[in-house]
């Protein structure tokens, strides 16, 4: 740790200081999450431009989001489930809470090619479209799949449904 990012972790607030804390292990694939933390998510949590969503069990962090809408980008940027609580639906819950604060249902996302089986369940449940894969941009030689890049928000309404609005992954449509 240089002097700068402990200048940082000073103007911390405890609850970022333990969503620093639960998301280091992501640092395995993202290296540097500290600093992009430090730098992007703090400030952008006073700004208005990001968003953390945390979720506790018996008082303890299982779960965080976060997510960026700077006006030019409606993106999830980190999601983060404590190993014991995957596949209980927490996933979805930390989703949910996300897409409600973008306001969108097709944010922008990238995953990591280690990480992509994880997700693809709750990817496929939302409809999400892996539009992009890049190598090395976190990692050499590792690939980090994007979804949603360039595709336009969708509300579909079913005559079968009476009108109803349909759930959003069942049409996808690119720009």
């Amino acid at each position: 740790m240089n002097h700068q990012n402990a200048v940082c972790f000073d103007a911390l607030h405890p609850q970022e200081l333990e969503v620093l804390s639960f998301i280091l292990p992501l640092s395995r694939d993202y290296p540097g999450i500290e600093n992009w933390f430090l730098e992007k998510v703090a400030p952008g949590t006073k700004d208005g431009s990001r968003f953390i969503l945390p979720v506790h069990r018996f008082g303890q962090m299982v779960g965080v989001g976060i997510a960026k809408n700077d006006g030019l980008e409606k993106k999830i940027c980190t999601v983060r489930v404590a190993p014991i609580y995957e596949g209980r639906g927490l996933g979805i819950r930390v989703f949910d809470g996300l897409l409600k604060w973008l306001d969108t249902d097709r944010p922008r996302l990238t995953v990591s090619e280690r990480n992509l089986p994880k997700y693809s369940r709750l990817f496929d449940y939302y409809g999400f479209m892996e539009t992009s894969a890049t190598r090395g941009v976190y990692l050499p030689n590792s690939l980090e799949h994007g979804f949603n890049e360039g595709l336009k928000p969708r509300l579909l309404i079913s005559e079968e449904a009476g009108g109803a609005v349909c759930p959003p992954q069942t049409k996808l449509e690119a720009d």
